[in-house]
């Protein structure tokens, strides 16, 4: 096959895979669509091009004052108990989750509200791998668990997303100057950053 012809047939190659992939977009940024009308690939998309207008610089939680480290009756929150007693809310696409932890000193992270709970009054984790997850409830599922408090940061061993359907393979949450929590997942050699706002304290 001539030269010329292999180039022709790679830039026509490419030029569908830019095409699909632009249409993807245009069809993930459509607002009324909800996280499960959207496809996986669809709310990946919408994930990564949220605009986001955060500090992603890490800051120590001793350095960090939240709500109940005012009331006089806890006495000084431990920095890696920081994260308890709080509802935090996802900013780049709604989702709550609240920390807990777990009785050998480790710590799991468990979703406490999906949108799709105002329509549904059960919705599931449909989009897991695992066919026998998949009639699972979102609300009160661990999406984390077994993360260790080091070095003033919050390290889980996996970190699994329902939207995506995808566990990565790692996960790092830490506070930033302004007090949010920021939750880095890692998978496939990529990562991805997101934020979490403190909405509510549950003490």
């Amino acid at each position: 096959m001539k030269l010329y012809v292999k180039r022709f047939i790679f830039s026509a190659l490419l030029l569908s895979i830019f095409t699909l992939f632009s249409t993807q977009i245009a069809l993930s940024q459509d607002e009324k669509k909800s996280h499960t009308e959207r496809s996986s690939i669809g709310n990946i998309i919408h994930f990564f091009t949220q605009p986001v207008d955060y500090s992603k610089d890490p800051v120590h939680p001793s350095e960090i004052v939240l709500p109940l480290d005012t009331l006089e009756e806890n006495g000084s929150v431990e920095p890696q108990d920081k994260i308890l007693g709080y509802i935090w809310q996802s900013q780049r696409e709604p989702g709550r989750t609240r920390f807990e932890k777990a009785e050998d000193g480790t710590y799991l992270a468990r979703i406490t509200w999906v949108p799709e709970s105002e329509k549904e009054t059960d919705p599931k984790d449909f989009r897991n791998p695992d066919k026998d997850l998949r009639n699972r409830p979102l609300i009160g599922m661990v999406y984390s668990s077994g993360i260790v408090y080091k070095d003033g940061k919050w390290i889980a061993p996996y970190m699994y997303h329902p939207n995506f359907g995808i566990t990565a393979s790692k996960g790092v949450f830490f506070f930033n100057k302004d007090g949010d929590l920021i939750v880095r997942g890692y998978k496939w050699g990529f990562s991805s950053t997101e934020c979490y706002k403190l909405v509510e304290t549950i003490r």
